[in-house]
């Protein structure tokens, strides 16, 4: 009983270390980031030139009036008309053109993609957090970054060949708080890439979803560039 008694006081439970780089998300190089598609109108056609006006005799008015002949075109129920009758060049009945083509359909309306937005799109873990928009940021930053190191392994291959350096993955955070469209955007061989690229697609499998960016107090789509940083533990 002593020696249980004795390890129960010793007993002590630390919490999970997760080694995280101080400059996580720094990028010391530049990614090139394709315009995102928008979905603004085209550019409505230039107006018609102005009638020309031509002033005309009055006198010629009057003759050409003078020689008008009305022809009474109306039709009733007795009134038959002959069908078209189409010929070609060497005067041979043919069959009528078919009729034109249909009008091809509109284009699907493409939704904007931002890259900066009034509120940007915030990991979960700190909705219940009363704070500023910049304490916000930096405790999502914390809790996203937990995420990812926590759940990354690093690749044997690049392990082996001593592969360090930071790989970028591009995705979009859409209305629902959904990553979409993840894909690397800078590797350093050895698995990295693929490795950087499975921990944000598991961020879909999250209990919680991010909260979604906010522009003009709508949710809209956002563009994020995340830096994944892989070095070696220098023994």
């Amino acid at each position: 009983m002593l020696l249980f008694t004795i390890a129960a006081f010793s007993w002590t439970i630390y919490d999970k270390q997760v080694d995280i780089p101080d400059d996580a998300l720094a990028m010391d190089f530049d990614i090139e980031v394709e315009k995102p598609r928008t979905a603004a109108p085209p550019p409505p056609p230039p107006p018609p030139p102005p009638p020309s006006i031509e002033a005309v005799n009055e006198m010629e008015l009057l003759d050409e009036e003078d020689d008008i002949e009305f022809v009474d075109q109306s039709v009733d129920e007795n009134t038959y008309i002959d069908a078209p009758v189409f010929r070609d060049n060497d005067n041979d009945d043919v069959a009528p053109p078919p009729p034109p083509p249909p009008p091809p359909p509109p284009e699907p309306e493409v939704e904007e993609i931002f890259k900066v937005v009034e509120d940007m799109p915030r990991f979960p873990g700190c909705e219940d957090m009363t704070a500023s928009k910049e304490e916000l940021r930096m405790c999502t930053n914390r809790k996203m970054l937990e995420f990812i190191y926590e759940n990354i392994r690093y690749p044997a291959l690049a392990r082996d060949n001593n592969i360090e350096g930071t790989v970028v993955v591009r995705f979009v955070v859409n209305k629902e708080g959904h990553i979409e469209d993840a894909e690397v955007v800078r590797d350093i061989g050895g698995g990295c890439g693929a490795e950087a690229l499975r921990i944000v697609e598991m961020m879909n499998e999250m209990d919680e979803r991010w909260t979604p960016g906010m522009q003009r107090g709508r949710p809209v789509k956002v563009l994020f560039n995340l830096p994944v940083k892989f070095r070696l533990e220098i023994k």
